[in-house]
């Protein structure tokens, strides 16, 4: 069965981990939109920063009624590579985004939700600032999750397939709990 699943979640969910670990250990294949976001950046020699990928996005969400994430992405991607069979987008940020993924693909969606308590993604966020990375840049934590997108984001665990706690789930547990859910979605067609 060919899949295309979505993850979303907020900030320090543990969604770059469980995408890793689908990807190496798995055979999914990501759907990326942050490299068409910093491609369109770099043409227009701005900022490849979060902040800077956001506005372009919001920018591209209104343009084309969030149509951009797959034509532009998802079904290159897919063309590229015929062979695949299951996809990841590893972040999708707005309803009307999995909407599109729906429409676009009725049978193949599957969208999950990664969520843990308040207190543990304050903690896993802070701990990545003072390491750098992905969150670089000394944006405290309340201004990051005020942002529409993570609000936005938040909000998608009432439209998910299945939602996961992070909370006390290693990200090999998290995994295999999809692929049993992917699993038994398929023996259920």
């Amino acid at each position: 069965m060919d899949y295309i699943l979505l993850l979303s979640g907020p900030l320090a969910a543990g969604k770059t981990e469980v995408a890793a670990l689908l990807t190496a250990d798995w055979g999914f294949s990501r759907i990326r939109s942050s490299h068409y976001l910093q491609a369109i950046a770099s043409e227009r020699g701005g900022s490849t920063d979060r902040a800077a990928l956001q506005t372009i996005g919001d920018a591209l969400d209104a343009e084309t009624d969030f149509r951009w994430l797959i034509e532009d992405v998802a079904i290159p991607t897919m063309q590229e590579n015929p062979g695949m069979t299951r996809w990841l987008v590893d972040s999708v940020r707005k309803p009307r985004q999995v909407d599109q993924f729906r429409g676009a693909f009725p049978s193949r969606v599957f969208h999950l939700h990664l969520n843990a308590p308040e207190g543990v993604l304050r903690e896993r966020y802070e701990a990545r600032l003072r390491d750098g990375g992905e969150y670089a840049g000394a944006t405290p934590y309340e201004i990051a999750i005020s942002h529409p997108n993570e609000i936005a984001s938040r909000g998608l665990i009432s439209i998910a397939d299945a939602v996961l706690s992070t909370e006390h789930m290693a990200p090999s547990a998290i995994v295999n709990e999809v692929i049993r859910l992917l699993e038994q979605r398929s023996c259920d067609r």
